[in-house]
């Protein structure tokens, strides 16, 4: 094996087109204000926008935070109701790079992780 020092873990999300009505939650926003973080961006793409619809979608840890923000969206904007909640389990696949040579190595490893895409609409 390598020298630990030349190896980068490369994680491979999933190959699919990053649509402008999707929420991504995220691990990465400090918890004490995550609710209106993430209701000022579903107001935006509603309000200022105009979508008709958008998805909240979390992946593993975040499974929980995108229910309770789909929640509180819902609870806070009273034209807004979840319509649709769709929930899978998908399969990483972590590859390594030789940080010098910029080549894959030969080691491969899966994980699977749950994910929730939850749909918000706007009433009719």
């Amino acid at each position: 094996m390598e020298n630990n020092n030349n190896i980068i873990l490369l994680i491979h999300k999933i190959k699919k087109e990053n649509l402008k009505n999707e929420i991504y939650i995220s691990r990465k926003r400090k918890s004490n204000n995550i609710n209106q973080f993430y209701f000022k961006r579903a107001s935006k793409l509603f309000n200022d926008l105009n979508y008709d619809e958008i998805f909240i979608c979390g992946l593993g840890s975040c499974v929980n935070d995108a229910i309770k923000i789909a929640i509180f969206i819902n609870e806070a904007m009273p034209n807004i109701i979840i319509d649709n909640i769709n929930t899978e389990t998908i399969t990483h696949f972590d590859e390594y790079l030789n940080e010098e040579t910029k080549e894959l190595i030969d080691i491969k490893n899966d994980r699977k992780s749950n994910l929730i895409k939850i749909k918000l609409i706007k009433k009719k």
